[in-house]
């Protein structure tokens, strides 16, 4: 008994030694961004500024990190997984991504969940990809998520490191990462997200004002305090550029539903129940901002299991916010079926007035 014992507490001591040093490791290499700071622009081959009162077209499409096709569950949703099977499955998703943002031929694509090398992908590089594939478009990348080793769920999920990406065939002037709140309680914090919006300016023709581009994507999983702050954040920094006379869209992932929707339109089903999205308030919207959302097709689903149309939960969680100076000529949600990723991509047409 007493080698029983040995053995035993021996084994005991080595595992809380190796955590130990794993967070150790982490606390070492934990992703500290500041408030505000520059990002790496790649310029677009050409110089042509955007024009007042011609019509335009923005995407914005959270990719799932070409890992959350429909075939594909996620640990965090009540799944088992957090990648999918192989190298093979990520490229195939990947090529259906870029296909689809061939096809749209959009003159802004904001992209959500974009890895650049992550356990998790295979060390595919889909930000590299991106931009070999649209060379003559301007790129700009910001880090949401950056953790040398993630020990969750079993088998871990590894290195990640993944964030927003925008592309546009105007050149951008600059680009910078908005950190928003991430206040989670520590050791958590370590392996948890580094939530921002990505920012891109550009020139318009004939201004001294600018189109500033706002890609974001808020936090998942939380009561909605932590999403309450991080909106607060952004808010007070749209409203002083829109103040300073600039253009200004949000879009992206927002990770709650936006105030024109009906949120009986789409039940959401979990453990044999219906609950109700999280809904961003009325009097939210600055006076004269317009949300610029598709309400009658889906953009996510739950990632429980994997999709079954008219079984698995879906709802409405991305669009586009715009300033009062911008005209909404039209916007819709295409419907992929969830082949690719969890989100459907939106699609905004929209005019810059004065």
């Amino acid at each position: 008994m007493r080698k029983v014992f040995t053995v035993v507490a021996g084994i005991v001591i080595v595992i809380i030694m190796a955590v130990m040093l794993l967070i150790l490791v982490l606390q070492l290499t934990d992703y500290r961004p500041s408030g505000l700071e520059s990002t790496a622009v790649r310029h677009a081959e050409s110089d042509e500024a955007a024009q007042e009162r011609t019509v335009y077209d923005i995407a914005t499409f959270n990719i799932g990190y070409c890992g959350l096709g429909a075939d594909e569950n996620f640990f965090m949703d009540g799944g088992t997984k957090s990648k999918p099977n192989d190298l093979d499955t990520v490229l195939t998703y990947y090529q259906s991504i870029e296909s689809y943002l061939d096809s749209i031929d959009a003159d802004w694509m904001m992209l959500q969940e974009v890895d650049v090398q992550s356990d998790r992908t295979y060390d595919f590089n889909a930000y590299q990809a991106l931009q070999k594939h649209f060379a003559s478009m301007s790129a700009n990348f910001a880090y949401n998520y950056k953790v040398l080793f993630v020990p969750v769920p079993w088998p871990p999920m590894g290195q990640v490191n993944a964030g927003q990406a925008t592309f546009s065939r105007f050149d951008m002037i600059n680009g910078e990462r908005l950190a928003l709140p991430s206040d989670y309680a520590w050791p958590q914090k370590l392996v948890m997200l580094d939530r921002c919006v990505a920012v891109t300016r550009y020139a318009v023709a004939d201004s001294e004002h600018q189109l500033v581009m706002m890609n974001a994507h808020f936090s998942a999983y939380d009561d909605g305090t932590l999403r309450a702050a991080q909106m607060a954040v952004v808010k007070a920094y749209m409203e002083e550029v829109y103040r300073r006379g600039d253009y200004v869209i949000l879009g992206g992932d927002f990770n709650q539903t936006f105030p024109s929707v009906d949120i009986n339109a789409f039940p959401l089903f979990e453990n044999g129940k219906y609950y109700k999205p999280y809904q961003i308030e009325a009097d939210w919207t600055p006076d004269g901002w317009q949300w610029a959302v598709d309400d009658t097709k889906p953009t996510y689903r739950l990632l429980n299991a994997p999709y079954q149309p008219g079984i698995t939960q879906v709802g409405i969680i991305d669009g586009f916010l715009v300033s009062p100076n911008i005209s909404i000529v039209d916007v819709t949600t295409d419907d992929l079926g969830f082949e690719a990723s969890d989100h459907n991509p939106v699609r905004m047409s929209f005019e810059l007035i004065r």
